[in-house]
């Protein structure tokens, strides 16, 4: 099971996700940071290397 919290990239958010599947997980991080942090994709490439870092397995 891999996990995702967005306070793991600085950001003051709550936002948790958790799924077994890594695709799965990076489209409900997208849809949160498109959603709730008004960003739109494609993101940038440092803010995706940010995410994956964090990533927890």
């Amino acid at each position: 099971m891999s996990s995702f919290k967005c306070k793991d990239i600085g950001m003051k958010c709550k936002f948790e996700v958790k799924d077994e599947n890594q695709d799965e997980l990076m489209s409900v991080i997208a849809l949160h940071a498109e959603k709730t942090h008004n960003m739109k994709a494609p993101f940038p490439a440092d803010m995706m290397d940010k995410v994956k870092k964090a990533i927890r397995k």
